[in-house]
Protein backbone atom coordinates (compact mmCIF):
# COMPACT_ATOMS: atom_id res chain seq x y z
CA UNK A 1 0.00 0.00 0.00
CA UNK A 2 1.08 3.70 -0.53
CA UNK A 3 1.93 6.02 1.73
CA UNK A 4 0.70 8.57 -0.53
CA UNK A 5 -2.10 10.51 0.81
CA UNK A 6 -5.59 10.06 -0.89
CA UNK A 7 -6.12 13.53 -1.18
CA UNK A 8 -3.90 16.67 -0.37
CA UNK A 9 -5.58 20.09 0.95
CA UNK A 10 -5.26 23.48 -0.27
CA UNK A 11 -7.12 25.01 3.15
CA UNK A 12 -4.42 25.52 6.11
CA UNK A 13 -5.53 24.82 9.40
CA UNK A 14 -5.22 28.80 9.92
CA UNK A 15 -7.40 29.01 7.51
CA UNK A 16 -9.76 26.98 8.39
CA UNK A 17 -9.76 28.06 11.90
CA UNK A 18 -10.37 31.38 10.57
CA UNK A 19 -13.34 30.90 8.78
CA UNK A 20 -15.31 28.75 11.48
CA UNK A 21 -13.81 31.84 14.15
CA UNK A 22 -15.95 34.58 11.35
CA UNK A 23 -18.84 31.95 11.10
CA UNK A 24 -19.38 31.79 14.85
CA UNK A 25 -19.33 35.70 15.05
CA UNK A 26 -22.30 36.00 12.59
CA UNK A 27 -25.86 36.44 13.25
CA UNK A 28 -28.19 33.72 12.86
CA UNK A 29 -30.39 35.95 10.75
CA UNK A 30 -27.33 37.04 8.48
CA UNK A 31 -27.37 35.56 4.83
CA UNK A 32 -24.00 37.07 3.70
CA UNK A 33 -20.65 36.32 5.94
CA UNK A 34 -17.45 38.20 4.51
CA UNK A 35 -14.05 36.42 4.99
CA UNK A 36 -10.83 35.81 2.98
CA UNK A 37 -10.71 35.53 -0.67
CA UNK A 38 -7.84 33.51 -0.63
CA UNK A 39 -9.37 31.02 1.90
CA UNK A 40 -12.81 31.23 0.25
CA UNK A 41 -10.90 30.02 -3.29
CA UNK A 42 -8.92 27.39 -1.27
CA UNK A 43 -12.12 25.57 0.39
CA UNK A 44 -13.98 25.72 -3.09
CA UNK A 45 -10.80 23.76 -4.30
CA UNK A 46 -10.33 21.39 -1.36
CA UNK A 47 -14.32 20.47 -2.17
CA UNK A 48 -13.67 20.17 -5.69
CA UNK A 49 -10.41 17.71 -5.37
CA UNK A 50 -12.74 15.93 -2.40
CA UNK A 51 -15.79 15.11 -5.01
CA UNK A 52 -13.11 14.25 -7.84
CA UNK A 53 -11.62 11.54 -5.54
CA UNK A 54 -14.82 10.44 -4.14
CA UNK A 55 -16.34 9.91 -8.21
CA UNK A 56 -12.87 7.70 -8.96
CA UNK A 57 -13.46 5.51 -5.80
CA UNK A 58 -17.10 5.34 -7.04
CA UNK A 59 -18.56 6.85 -3.65
CA UNK A 60 -20.14 10.22 -4.63
CA UNK A 61 -23.73 10.90 -4.24
CA UNK A 62 -24.37 14.61 -5.07
CA UNK A 63 -27.30 16.80 -4.05
CA UNK A 64 -29.53 17.90 -6.56
CA UNK A 65 -29.62 21.87 -6.70
CA UNK A 66 -33.16 22.95 -4.96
Amino acid sequence: MSDRPILQLCTTFAEFETLHERHDRTRSTSRTVTVDRQALIHILMDDARMLEALRKAGRADVAEPH
